[in-house]
């Protein structure tokens, strides 16, 4: 019989074999259980430092290569690259009780990986950082409030919004607004913007919300977070550092807190620019499209935008009505989605829908019977998707050479846009010229592409995304969290399972109602710091966590998002929310066509907003 490799031992220096034994004399035994003829190799330490890390909480990072190799270094005193005991003994003492300068650094180093036990239990928490006062930390300070949780939001610029605040030239919502809103605060009737609002308006409804909230005096404006540290071994909490950015004032500074909650967005920083080689004798300018902020930018100009994204087709746009020519580069096209289906209908009732969810590729934890009907109908959701395609070939008038590879129901979670017909009808008037290729290298004067195309510029933008970034954890915790080529997976996108007290909101989650996806990742949130929900044991999560893993990888397109990707399953997503909160999944009931058929949208959760009102 096997044994569940989910079920952990839980490891605690209550329970150790080595009860009335001192520490000296719990080395030495664990000298003698590794040891081969009275000495420890390099492999035998390997195993030696587990039982260390297992006996001793302060010692628990040291598993970490680097750091494994270091401390070898430092108690292998004659340097004959084997332990004897009086090594081991003296040396792991040492390192528990340093003395000298070499062991105080090392013990330092070791401390920052050191983690409390994963625990259910969040009545410690009475404090929160939050780092971002994007849509997502607003939200989330909003409802930790609610439940007598005291917030800080650390921003590094001068105003609330996130990428709302600031982003390329020409930004708004891809979506009308009734689908971007906050459930507990929708669009005043007096507020003064269009169907698809301005990115400015949108900044200005995201300042609404967070003076109509008193949010604004929780937040450290121009405050740079440069380090989170986990308190210890000993003691729940994390220790944020930062310093101000405001110009000569970069004194750093600390604060203690309970608990810790990420909340920098999908798209924060830093941007993703990925150079050819040649870029240092270009004699024009290179941006990324974040950095584009102004159409103005490219008055006069030969542009040359990188990408296929929403971002690089509005910059592309942008730069024709200034420019004196635009030209988009891609290696890979999008299915674009237009606002109205067939000129007729709003596409929120094919992609907001439990009726648009159910076409998709299915969930991995359906039941019985809904994995019979979409194997059963498996052939008529193929013929559905090809259908859509013709449609939207037909709306955009797509030339042969740019009908992307993928199908529009697997393209939609890696490049999902949706556009209005400004971008067809300035390439149907040369106006934008369309390029399938990548660039090889840069030359004095332009872009020299990999089939031997050459493309003069001068001014180059990269629409191609941001990176992600988790410097702010120690390497020793980054490797605890887990990091994949492919993203940070983790249980519900919010909770890690093996670093405790910090959840991620907003951060690792992508879907398109992100607003709303936040505001109820807020509220789980909340529910679980207030006790009145409970999440699995750290392998239960994990099990979770791999079979979504795996559901994923199986049939999604790779990119290093794709842990993060739910897109048109957000209506599952948020079903699994909600069911960890016992809130009812279905919000349209008692009506089942509208169940189906009808587009959910924020206001369809409000009720379970209505204590915060």
């Amino acid at each position: 019989m096997g044994w569940n490799v989910y079920d952990e031992p839980v490891l605690k220096r209550d329970n150790s074999k080595y009860v009335g034994q001192n520490e000296k004399e719990v080395l030495a035994e664990i000298f003698l259980q590794h040891a081969i003829d009275g000495a420890l190799p390099v492999t035998p330490w390997y195993s030696a430092a587990q039982s260390l890390s297992r006996e001793f909480a302060e010692l628990q990072s040291l598993l970490n290569p680097a750091i494994l190799g270091r401390v070898f270094q430092m108690i292998d005193s004659d340097h004959d690259g084997i332990l004897d005991q009086d090594e081991f003994v003296n040396g792991i003492y040492e390192l528990l009780h340093p003395t000298t300068k070499e062991a105080m650094t090392l013990a330092a180093r070791i401390a920052k990986g050191n983690l409390v036990q994963v625990s259910n239990d969040f009545s410690h928490v009475k404090t929160v950082a939050i780092l971002g006062a994007g849509v997502a930390g607003l939200q989330t300070a909003r409802h930790l409030q609610e439940i007598g949780i005291a917030c800080a939001m650390f921003e590094k610029e001068e105003e609330v919004g996130g990428v709302w605040r600031k982003n390329y030239a020409d930004f708004g919502l891809q979506v009308p607004k009734e689908l971007f809103e906050f459930p507990d605060f929708p669009y005043p009737e007096n507020f003064n913007c269009e169907d698809f609002p301005t990115g400015s308006q949108v900044q200005e409804y995201i300042v609404m919300y967070s003076k109509t909230f008193g949010l604004r005096d929780k937040v450290r404006f121009k405050t740079f977070v440069t380090e989170v540290k986990p308190l210890g071994s000993q003691q729940r909490g994390w220790q944020v550092e930062f310093h101000s950015t405001e110009p000569g004032d970069r004194t750093k500074k600390s604060e203690t807190f309970d608990f810790l909650v990420i909340a920098t967005g999908m798209y924060g920083w830093p941007p993703h620019v990925p150079l050819a080689r040649g870029s240092q004798k270009f004699q024009g300018q290179i941006l990324h499209s974040c950095t584009f902020t102004d159409r103005k930018q490219a008055a006069g100009k030969k542009v040359v935008i990188i990408g296929g994204g929403k971002s690089a087709i509005d910059n592309a746009v942008s730069a024709a009505k200034e420019g004196v020519s635009s030209t988009l580069v891609c290696r890979s096209w999008h299915w674009p989605v237009p606002r109205l289906l067939l000129n007729a209908v709003p596409f929120k009732y094919g992609t907001y829908s439990r009726f648009g969810h159910w076409m998709l590729q299915p969930y991995y934890a359906e039941g019985p019977v809904a994995r019979w009907f979409h194997g059963t109908c498996a052939p008529v959701k193929w013929i559905w998707w090809r259908v859509v395609e013709l449609m939207f070939r037909g709306q955009f008038q797509i030339p042969s050479n740019m009908v992307p590879q993928d199908g529009i129901d697997t393209d939609l979670f890696s490049g999902g846009q949706i556009l209005n017909y400004e971008f067809r009808d300035m390439l149907q008037d040369g106006k934008i010229k369309a390029v399938s290729g990548a660039i090889d290298k840069f030359t004095e004067t332009g872009v020299l592409l990999t089939d031997g195309t050459e493309l003069p510029a001068d001014l180059v933008i990269y629409g191609t995304g941001f990176a992600k970034n988790y410097d702010i954890f120690d390497k020793v915790i980054q490797e605890k969290l887990a990091i994949q080529k492919d993203g940070l997976y983790l249980y519900r996108n919010i909770i890690p399972p093996h670093v405790p007290d910090v959840a991620f909101i907003g951060s690792e989650v992508s879907t398109f109602n992100n607003i709303l996806t936040h505001a109820v990742q807020a509220k789980w949130l909340s529910k679980l710091l207030k006790g009145e929900m409970k999440i699995p044991a750290p392998g239960a999560m994990d099990k979770v966590i791999e079979r979504e893993r795996a559901w994923k990888r199986s049939w999604m397109p790779p990119m290093s998002s794709r842990a993060c990707i739910w897109q048109l399953h957000m209506m599952k997503y948020h079903d699994n929310l909600l069911t960890d909160m016992k809130e009812a999944r279905f919000r349209k009931m008692p009506n089942c066509f509208g169940e189906i058929l009808m587009p959910y949208t924020a206001a369809d959760y409000r009720s379970l907003f209505t204590s915060s009102q």
